[in-house]
């Protein structure tokens, strides 16, 4: 069956479209919007565009938490990530930042059963809970893969790679400054070549590679309007020449190097 999903603060639903179609025909989603964050997706079979609790769905589990990123999909694994234990309901903002965990969970993509779900200690102090940093929480960056690994970007806590048994091989900082405005960062993770690019913008203003290995830093860009950047970069092909990495900043469009991190135009 091809399916797509939807997911809610607490729950992911997966939905399915009536007509069977060979499973293995549904391309991966391996990253935020998709192939090279277009959000546009390659298979030719419709996906529904209505849901209920009878209609076009498959299965549907609770999560450990809420959680503001976007399921990705590798073969028969759906990755997502979550938070528990501390600013978990907008309208009861108690509990401990102490308490403050992050998931992530490992389903399957047919029956919805978890597979595996790891937790990570948050780096503390974090950003307070309320306020606009309520409106998306601890876990807004999604996820990706690049078929061997699973990586993921925790803000304060740093990025972190996974092993497709939900084993953790690196955890590396990148930051743990908050704007003015403490409304927390977005950028998701992307992947070039053999690098994990993170856009740290609140973190540190710095957009890091590192190597998917061993999480080294093989080079770094900080710059003060990173500051006020939620977006994620997207890789550019220009060409047989070269590939850019692009992320917009206030009121400009940034091109980098993406092997070395060196401003290319703007």
């Amino acid at each position: 069956m091809r399916r797509s999903f939807v997911c809610f603060s607490w729950v992911i639903a997966f939905a399915a479209l009536a007509s069977p179609v060979s499973f293995a025909t549904a391309a991966d989603w391996t990253r935020f919007r998709g192939p090279n964050g277009s959000g546009v997706s390659t298979d030719t079979t419709p996906t529904p565009v209505t849901w209920s609790p009878t209609e076009n769905l498959k299965w549907k589990i609770e999560l450990p938490g809420p959680g503001s990123s976007s399921p990705i999909i590798l073969g028969e694994k759906i990755f997502i990530t979550s938070w528990s234990g501390y600013g978990t309901d907008r309208s009861n903002r108690g509990g401990k930042q102490e308490d403050l965990k992050r998931h992530l969970t490992c389903l399957d993509r047919q029956t919805g059963k978890t597979i595996w779900d790891k937790t990570v200690n948050a780096v503390l102090p974090e950003d307070n809970y309320g306020g606009m940093f309520a409106e998306h929480g601890y876990t807004t960056h999604t996820p990706a893969t690049d078929g061997e690994r699973v990586y993921v970007f925790f803000g304060k806590t740093g990025a972190l790679a996974f092993d497709l048994d939900g084993n953790q091989l690196w955890q590396t900082p990148c930051g743990t400054d908050s704007n003015r405005m403490n409304w927390g960062s977005s950028s998701s993770p992307i992947l070039y070549k053999n690098l994990v690019i993170i856009t740290a913008s609140m973190e540190s203003q710095t957009i890091y590679a590192l190597d998917k290995t061993n999480g080294k830093e093989v080079w770094h860009t900080t710059a003060d309007a990173f500051g006020d950047t939620w977006g994620t970069p997207i890789l550019v092909d220009a060409g047989d020449i070269r590939t850019d990495l692009v992320i917009g900043v206030t009121d400009e469009i940034w091109v980098f190097n993406p092997y070395t991190g060196k401003l290319r135009w703007f």
